[in-house]
């Protein structure tokens, strides 16, 4: 009950707006992960909200360079595999309960967002309310897996917790009258399609996300190619030390590899 009161006080001066974070912080797998969790049907995490006063609303961006990304315009949609404790704090699946993927799911994101309902989560022992997160590229020819856990601006339980040190992963939640919570959240990839490698030829590229035209400074001359997010070279050329202009507005908008003797860098195509 400290849990909601909280949540009343903080949330009623405040209204809810997406964090656009340049970087979502991982975290460690945590308890009760299951494999099998069903495809999420009517963007609902089954069985759905049992207490419309705990009805939780979440909408999901998808952010690179602290700008929102359209997944319709990459070759892949971006999956969350999400689980949390049901109204009393309790999971599925785990130490005798039902085996029923209760607040279990996967969803894929598209478009400019996603929305998802299901329940505020109760208080698992000791712990503020939290849902964990285990999302990738849905189709990329590589693994880059964002483990984390998200909280609650407000929760009471925070300070005593150490999601006190990552406000990064904290929603902020807006009340609906009679209906619940309302909250946003945008997972931060820069580390998955912004690396920056310092060895091989390739000594920078930029802009990074570009509109089609992008400078590669080369420390020797060399190849390069360009794939797709799929493995497929879309485009190749031989570039010679110093500075070199690539012309890629003939390619559809998405995620790409800029590739030269085995060191990769990633970049957006907008």
């Amino acid at each position: 009950m400290k849990f909601i009161k909280a949540f009343i006080l903080f949330i009623s001066v405040h209204f809810a707006h997406a964090q656009v974070n340049c970087v979502t912080t991982g975290d460690q797998l945590g308890p009760y992960f299951k494999w099998g969790a069903p495809y999420i049907a009517n963007d609902t995490l089954a069985p759905g909200v049992l207490d419309t006063t705990r009805s939780l609303e979440l909408t999901f961006f998808v952010s690179y360079d602290c700008d929102t990304v359209d997944l319709d315009t990459l070759p892949s949609t971006y999956t969350l595999q999400i689980w949390h404790a049901n109204d009393s704090g309790t999971y599925s699946n785990v130490d005798g309960n039902p085996n029923n993927y209760h607040y279990r799911g996967e969803l894929e994101l598209t478009g400019y967002s996603t929305t998802l309902h299901t329940t505020l989560p109760g208080i698992y022992p000791n712990r503020p309310s939290h849902i964990h997160i285990k999302s990738y590229l849905t189709d990329a020819h590589f693994t880059d897996t964002l483990i984390t856990q998200l909280y609650f601006e407000g929760d009471s339980l925070i300070q005593f917790d150490g999601a006190i040190n990552m406000p990064e992963r904290w929603i902020r939640l807006d009340t609906i009258k009679d209906r619940g919570y309302r909250g946003e959240f945008a997972f931060g990839l820069s580390y998955i399609i912004g690396v920056e490698e310092e060895a091989g030829p390739v000594k920078r590229m930029y802009p990074n996300p570009t509109t089609g035209l992008v400078q590669v400074e080369m420390r020797t001359a060399g190849t390069i190619t360009v794939s797709n997010l799929a493995g497929q070279i879309v485009h190749h050329e031989s570039l010679g030390q110093g500075n070199n202009r690539l012309n890629l507005r003939h390619l559809p908008k998405g995620v790409y590899v800029l590739s030269s003797e085995g060191i990769s860098r990633r970049f957006v195509l907008k």
